[in-house]
Order: C-alpha cells, then structure tokens, then sequence
C-alpha cells in the first residue's frame, strides 16, 4: 500500500509540474503566433490524445517523466510567420525561459496559498546540545532561540537548515543571533571546509543541536534501575529530586549531578503523579552515571510555533521563499561543479517518489503542496543549466548564433545536442543510483 501511495504521488506531482512547465511554453509560444504542432505531457507511447481549433496535437503519454511543446521551425529553419525559426531572438528566448518561470510562478502561488492557510512548523528553538560539538564549544544553551544565522532571519528549523546550506564546503565562521533569557546573545561557529564532499541530512544537528524532546520514557532496559524502581514506557519525568525537568536533556545532567546517589523522581502516568526512587549505575564504557531509560522523542510543545499572514504579507513572503530556493540551487550545483557538496545529495524519481509518498502519509495535503512548490523550483533550475536540450541550452546556442551572426553548422549542433542528452541520461542514472544507494542503506 505504502508503495502505492508513493507511486502516485510521483506521477500525481510530476505530471503538475511538467504540465506548467510545458503551459508556460506553449502560451508564450501562442502569443508570439508561433504554431503549436504538439503539446505532450510524458513520453513513449500515446494514451490519449486530441486536437483544438488550431490544429494542435495534445497527447498523455505511458512514462511520467516529462514533457515537451513542439513548434514548428523549431528543428529546421521556415520562413513562415507562424514558425518558431522566423521569430526574433528576444522573443526566442522569452519562449524559452517561459517554461521555467512558469514553474516558479506556480512555487509562488502554492507558497502564498499555503502561507495564507499557516501550519504548525519547528521553531528554531534549540534542544539539547551535544557535549563537545561545535555549538557546545561555542556556548549554545538549551533553550536559546534562533534569531538569526549569517544576518538571514530565522523562524523554524527548516529555515535554519536552509541557510546553514549555504556555507556547506566553506572555510569561515558561521555566525548566530539567539534570544536567551529574555536578552540577546552573538555566537560564532568556525568551520574549515564545513561538510566538504559528505552528505549530510540534518546541519543543525551536525552542529550538536537536537531538537527540544520531552522527558517522556520511550524504553526501559531490563534489570536496569530504572527498571528496578519501577519505571516504565511512556512515563513522563516531571522532576528530579524536587527540580522541575521540562526537557530531556536534563535528566541526563540531574542524574550525573548525583554521583550514583538514589534520585528521588515523581512522574505522570495515565494522569496520576507517581513517586520513586532510582539509584543510577556507573557505566563504564560511557564514563557517567545512568539508569537505563531512553527517549520516546516526543517533541515538546514549545518547540512548535504557528505561522499564518494576510495575502499580502503571505505573497512576498512565497516570493522571498522562491527567491531563496533558487539562489541556493543554483549554488548548490556550483558548489558541486567545484568538489565543495557531494554530488551524492542529487535525488531522482525514486527519491522524488519517496517523498512525495511520505509527505502525503505523514504530513498530509499541506507537505504534499510544499512538496511540489519546492520540485517545481528544481526544475525550472535545472531546466536554466546550459546544456543542450535543456530550454538554458538553447538559449545558449541562439545567443552564440546572434554573436557570430550565423547559424551553427548542422554537424556541430548535432554533435551538441547528442553530447547535451548525454550528460542528461549520465546526470539521471547517477541519481537513479543514488536513490537506490539510500534505500540499501
């Protein structure tokens, strides 16, 4: 069933995408009266097709991996008006460039829809923080917030995570803003070739910042004293020899602070308040003081915070996102020409497909629609990248035409194109093995 569901979410958000990016061609085409002999949405064999008044032929196609708009004059030179070939170069590339701004104007509108509606989200609340990280050697606090990173203003996790991607591969500091205790604080992190060739998946955690848990029991071990006193999964911890705990991180510091005296410990179960008492083990492979309970990794409530802002408000903050989103892409792809980001991050369909699936399983409608706002962005970067047959390709070719003021031998273009499908076919097979990697893993 899952894979099912991953199935059509993949095809549900790539025929979406494509069938923007292709409209954003094909009415910019009509409106130059260019002449629209194919409007295919996939590829392979045709499943359903027909025609309008103007003669075009829509298809859907068997494989859901993209699309095309064919002009005429788009392959040979026509002298006809209604070609493609008799257009001015401008309006060439107006063309052009219409499939992808097409995908980041539909990024724009599902992020303004979405930032109109509001959701819950991470906060850029920091949790515990791991002894001997970079953050720790820094002096983050648990309970510090995120103001800013690098002077970008952060609100959630995620934001924090975009911006941290900035500087992956970097040699530098990474600069912070927080809020603790009600007064403000600058902290900086020094990085040396931060995450240089790896493939990371979470930045703030690589840092030694968790996310805020509460002190809920997820496992007891067996003949642990935890399990002795009678602790048990799912009790909740609310204080620790009279001292409120509010995180899961403190337990961890309350107990050590003990020297393996018996801490008294009143916990919530099924709504009633328990007293016990648990005397902790010196381990001596992890050189500390425990009793053998582990985390349920509940998130705390606080961590969440709720954003949602009148149209106005919801539009230029989709736009700012889009903006973002594709200044990044286009870093990272440059960063990863130049060796600083592991082309191991690059995902195909089966990594699209995977969250696709996820989003609609776990995060509902709302992370489906963010989902494709972001992949539609991806593909209007990728679709800028000059490689021929990519709509950036061609528009390299027409600018090199109008600067010599000739056309590109027949011979050296089609050396181009099959060099140009080459990479693409390459740049694919790499990611589909990618994807494959991560599901072994």
């Amino acid at each position: 069933m899952t894979l099912l569901i991953y199935i059509a979410g993949f095809i549900t958000l790539i025929m979406i995408i494509t069938a923007i990016h292709e409209a954003g061609h094909y009415f910019v085409a009509r409106f130059f009266k260019v002449k629209i002999l194919d409007f295919s949405i996939g590829m392979g064999r045709s499943l359903k097709s027909w025609k309008d008044s103007a003669n075009t032929e829509f298809h859907i196609r068997a494989l859901p991996i993209g699309g095309f708009v064919k002009m005429k004059g788009e392959d040979e030179k026509e002298s006809s008006k209604d070609s493609f070939s008799s257009k001015m170069y401008y309006q060439k590339v107006l063309i052009l460039l219409a499939g992808p701004f097409a995908n980041f104007i539909l990024a724009i509108i599902l992020l303004t829809g979405l930032n109109i509606y509001g959701n819950s989200s991470l906060s850029s609340l920091v949790g515990y923080i791991d002894e001997n990280s970079p953050s720790y050697d820094a002096g983050f606090n648990e309970g510090d917030l995120i103001l800013e990173i690098d002077s970008y203003k952060v609100f959630t996790r995620s934001d924090a995570q975009m911006t941290l991607s900035r500087r992956l591969g970097e040699t530098g500091n990474i600069n912070f803003l927080l809020k603790s205790d009600e007064s403000l604080k600058t902290l900086e992190i020094p990085i040396i070739n931060w995450l240089q060739g790896e493939e990371p998946s979470d930045l703030l955690r690589n840092l030694g910042i968790n996310i805020p848990i509460k002190p809920i029991i997820g496992i007891v071990l067996d003949d642990s004293p935890a399990d002795i006193s009678g602790l048990k999964a799912d009790d909740e911890i609310i204080e620790i020899n009279n001292e409120l705990i509010s995180s899961w991180s403190e337990i961890k510091g309350k107990i050590n602070n003990e020297l393996g005296l018996p801490a008294s410990l009143k916990i919530k179960r099924d709504n009633k308040i328990i007293s016990l008492s648990v005397a902790p083990k010196f381990s001596d492979e992890n050189k500390e003081w425990l009793i053998g309970i582990s985390p349920s990794n509940k998130i705390s409530s606080e961590a969440f915070i709720y954003q949602r802002h009148n149209p106005l408000i919801a539009f230029k903050k989709a736009s700012i996102q889009t903006y973002n989103v594709i200044n990044d892409s286009f870093e990272f792809l440059y960063k990863m020409l130049i060796g600083y980001v592991s082309p191991k991050n690059l995902g195909g369909p089966v990594m699209i497909g995977q969250f696709a699936g996820e989003s609609l399983i776990y995060g509902g409608l709302y992370s489906f629609i963010l989902l494709i706002g972001y992949v539609s962005i991806g593909l209007g970067v990728i679709n800028l990248v000059p490689i021929p047959i990519l709509d950036g390709g061609q528009i390299l070719i027409l600018s090199i035409e109008r600067m010599k003021g000739s056309p590109i031998s027949p011979k050296i273009l089609d050396l181009t194109y099959r060099v140009g499908i080459s990479a693409v076919v390459l740049l694919m097979v790499y990611a589909f093995i990618n994807d494959i990697s991560r599901i072994g893993a």
